[in-house]
Parts: structure tokens; sequence; C-alpha cells
């Protein structure tokens, strides 16, 4: 199985999960990446931090970026119900 990184980043710092993870495909890695950008979202807007200019990244091991969110996407989606 395939190897992606995650990333958290703005313009000045950079999280980076080192052992990253094996998924099945790239969608497995993205739906993943998802639910792993919500948390951060929340956890951060709950401390009063400011979620502008920070992105969720899926990188594979080659360093190749497969998908980029902004967090500020998740705001007014947290606590929405889909049908």
């Amino acid at each position: 199985m395939p190897l992606y990184i995650f990333r958290v980043r703005n313009e000045k710092h950079e999280i980076v999960d080192e052992q990253g993870a094996d998924f099945a495909s790239e969608k497995n890695a993205c739906v993943e990446a998802m639910r792993s950008a919500r948390e951060i979202y929340a956890d951060r807007t709950v401390n009063g931090e400011d979620v502008n200019g920070v992105y969720f990244e899926v990188v594979r091991s080659s360093g190749e970026i497969v998908d980029k969110m902004s967090l500020s996407f998740f705001c007014g989606a947290i606590g929405k119900r889909t049908a």
C-alpha cells in the first residue's frame, strides 16, 4: 500500500506527520485527511486560533502533493448534518 504523509502548514510554520500512513488508495488517504483536517479546525477554533491561511496537505512519500485544503473551508461546516 502507498505511504501518505499529512502536513499542516501556513506561511511561517509546518507540522509534518513524519511516519505517515499506508492507505489502499489516494481516495482513502484524502477521506482520512478530510476527517483529520476537520478535527484540527475544530481544535484551533475552540482555542481561539485563526485558521485563515492554514492548509492541510496530503503528500505521497515521493513528496508530491496530491490534495491541499484550507482549514477555513470548514468554517460553518462543523456540526451540520448531511442527509
